[in-house]
């Protein structure tokens, strides 16, 4: 088909095409009509920059991809999705302006040509160069270099060459793939490639594209079908791809199909993009395709509707500290009672909590190698999470429960084994596939991605031989013969409701609140619409429903019978954080509980408080430490770093959301606060009063990432911190004194 001019000719105005006024608009209407029908590929490759630029949390992705993994095949994995996403996005442009659109007359422009030829080639070799320049700029997150986090630094840099050596070979593709092709041998009947992309043919329908481009195009929808179907049946097994090869795969998958569809729609005028974000949005106000329900027993999907409750065989709260405090407190004129605190944050929370609770754990039982179960495990009473504390303590009670297969495998590194699993690989395969395709179907049909990411701890805790996560959250506190079982500490898990914004606190106990009792201030208990199966995954997954990665909860469930104050049938729930992360104001008023119910006993109750906090910018409350005194320990590292920060004024139009933003900061920082003057120092022994001990996390050696993947170099930082900033060995020293049985002469 031969090419149409534009109306205007800029040859006839002085200066051309480029130096008068006019022909800047014209310039830039070829621009314009020139991106529409590429308009996919262009969206990856904006989208892929703002990932490289601007997502901090994705620098640890890059960093692992290309430094610190130390599987080459992965890094091969890696090349080979990038390859692919370069040649789709190239693919579908290229194809895309084979075709002629009335709407868009500049595309049959000649001085376009140099566009239409070079804007695909280079889109698509730009892949492997955003992966190199997130790599580039995650390098400036590591304090010392990243030499300093690995001894093969010089066979590294040939990582990073090997993304720039496979750009330069996807250009010259491009530029030489038909005269390679012509070269092949082939049968008489086929027709040799054009040597000059010039001499092309433009077509005016897909079906004309030719044989192969459809064959293709057929090849990839049936794949991203089986992919899609494939990782709704099974997403846990894309553990170890690795979190950016899946968005490379998933780039690709789109550019194709994407690409495919906005060429039908494009040559008919039809506005295909708007109409889909236009019946996405009309499905979403109208609640017609929400898959995002909460699970409320092990074998509910995500999209379906609960079934009717069971009857509760929860233990009673009390039951349970009763029990706990018959076992633990006899003989004992002061009983010990631990109690832990653990801040969101991600993996970085889960891996610091389990970390700081297995370390401390193993002292105290090094020095009771004949004890059968761990002293600290045992006094520990209850833990309080948000978010990724949550998992953390969620991990360290279920391996402690599960006896370890190896006397020499400590519980800190079953934790760490457990953790290492690349969660976020699951996830993000089911957001860009199952969740992608659910936002166009009327009805719920297809788990979301926060059952993607449930499996995927699921999975982990089988590897180590525990079925916790994926039993009922209960069962850890119930015998056989339904009696309380206090082999476990207490969990609570703190989510937060979306339209009323309370606490949500799930706990494995019937419902605490009751008309002559309220054991919460402002909150919902989580327990009057958990169904009593509703699994330990869940209940974690509630308190760590992080910012999209995972999306908001529906709760659907009627309140439980003696509730009495109106309260919705129905909440949705999200990240425990955006209360207040620090989870001190429910572990203050279970506290509060526990000493309502020693009172009863006339039991007198010393706390030791473990707070485990990761914000390396958080303000501590205290500056002081002595394993005998309710101070926690304040790093002198830490120190530096807060007094160094400053707070930079605000204009008028970001003030208001950075206050917004900030209040769940000074929430969390107020609840600390209240929870250092709840204890009840000793005055005349200090010894015998409560104490707080503070593990926090530091600006260190390594960037530690907040997202749901984690590499071995952020653990080698967590190890450091924890064996150089607090002195172990003084805490399960008087760990060790406060816990031990007393002696049958002391009775």
């Amino acid at each position: 088909m031969q090419e149409m001019p534009l109306s205007i000719d800029p040859s006839e105005r002085p200066g051309g095409l480029w130096r008068s006024i006019d022909g800047v608009g014209t310039v830039f209407a070829l621009l314009l009509d020139h991106f529409k029908p590429v308009r996919v590929s262009l969206l990856v490759v904006i989208i892929g920059a703002f990932i490289a630029i601007g997502v901090d949390q994705a620098a640890e992705l890059f960093l692992i991809a290309v430094w610190t993994d130390p599987s080459t095949g992965r890094y091969l994995g890696l090349l080979a999705s990038s390859a692919l996403a370069g040649l789709a996005i190239w693919y579908g442009a290229r194809n895309a302006y084979r075709l002629t659109y009335p709407r868009w007359p500049a595309l049959q422009d000649r001085r376009g040509m140099g566009l239409r030829q070079w804007l695909p080639r280079l889109l698509g070799a730009s892949i492997p160069l955003l992966v190199l320049l997130g790599y580039v700029l995650a390098l400036d997150t590591v304090p010392h270099g990243p030499c300093s986090i690995t001894l093969d630094c010089q066979q590294r840099i040939w990582r990073a060459a090997g993304l720039v050596i496979e750009s330069v070979m996807l250009i010259l593709f491009f530029i030489t793939r038909r005269r390679l092709v012509n070269a092949l041998p082939r049968a008489a009947s086929r027709i040799p490639m054009c040597e000059l992309h010039s001499d092309e043919q433009r077509v005016e329908r897909v079906g004309q594209l030719g044989r192969t481009p459809l064959r293709l195009y057929t090849l990839t929808i049936s794949l991203n079908i089986v992919a899609t179907v494939w990782i709704a049946w099974r997403p846990e097994l894309l553990d170890g791809i690795g979190p950016l090869a899946i968005l490379l795969i998933a780039a690709s998958f789109l550019c194709f199909s994407g690409g495919l569809l906005c060429m039908l729609a494009d040559r008919r005028g039809f506005p295909l993009l708007s109409g889909l974000l236009l019946l996405s949005a009309a499905l979403h106000w109208l609640h017609l395709n929400d898959n995002h329900r909460v699970r409320q027993y092990p074998a509910m999907s995500t999209h379906q509707h609960p079934e009717t409750a069971p009857v509760d065989t929860r233990p009673a709260f009390d039951d349970y500290a009763n029990a706990w405090l018959d076992s633990r407190c006899a003989g004992r004129a002061v009983c010990p009672v631990v109690l832990a605190t653990a801040e969101g944050g991600g993996i970085r929370g889960a891996a610091w909590t389990a970390m700081v609770l297995g370390r401390l754990t193993a002292m105290v039982d090094a020095r009771h190698p004949a004890m059968g179960e761990p002293l600290l495990g045992r006094y520990l009473f209850a833990g309080s999470g948000v978010s990724g504390g949550s998992l953390g303590l969620a991990a360290y009670v279920a391996l402690l429960r599960q006896a370890s297969p190896s006397r020499t495998t400590t519980l800190e590194a079953r934790a760490q084994t457990l953790l290492d699993h690349d969660f976020l690989a699951p996830a993000l395969a089911s957001m860009f596939f199952v969740d992608f395709t659910q936002r166009w179907l009327p009805g719920a049909w297809l788990d979301d991605r926060s059952r993607a990411l449930t499996r995927a701890w699921e999975y982990a805790g089988r590897e180590q031989g525990t079925d916790a996560f994926a039993q009922p959250f209960s069962a850890l506190y119930r015998q056989a013969d339904g009696s309380v079982d206090t082999g476990a500490p207490a969990l609570f898990l703190n989510s937060t409701t979306v339209a009323e914004g309370r606490r949500f606190i799930q706990h494995p106990f019937r419902p605490m609140a009751s008309p002559s009792s309220q054991p919460w201030t402002a909150a919902f208990d989580g327990s009057a619409w958990l169904d009593p199966r509703a699994p330990l995954s869940e209940a974690v997954l509630n308190s760590a429903r992080f910012t999209y990665s995972s999306p908001a909860g529906t709760l659907e469930t009627e309140p439980a019978p003696d509730v009495t104050a109106p309260v919705p049938r129905r909440l949705q729930l999200v990240d425990g954080g955006y209360f207040e992360n620090s989870g001190a104001a429910t572990l203050r008023e279970v506290m509060q509980q526990l000493r309502s119910v020693a009172a009863r006993r006339s039991q007198t109750l010393r706390f030791i408080v473990i707070h485990i906090s990761n914000d390396p910018e958080l303000e501590d409350f205290v500056d002081e430490h002595d394993p005998s005194a309710p101070l926690p320990f304040y790093s002198p590292a830490c120190r530096a770093a807060a007094a160094g920060a400053g707070h930079a004024l605000s204009g008028e139009a970001v003030a208001p959301l950075k206050a917004l933003l900030a209040t769940h900061g000074a929430r969390g920082e107020y609840a600390r606060v209240q929870l250092l003057r709840t204890l009840q120092p000793n005055q005349g022994d200090p010894a015998q009063g409560d104490v707080l001990w503070h593990f926090r996390l530091c600006s260190g050696d390594y960037p530690i990432p907040l997202g749901w993947t984690i590499s071995a170099p952020v653990f080698d930082e967590l190890r450091r911190q924890l064996q150089q900033n607090y002195p172990l060995a003084r805490m399960a020293e008087a760990l060790d004194e406060q816990l031990s049985p007393p002696s049958p002469s002391s009775h």
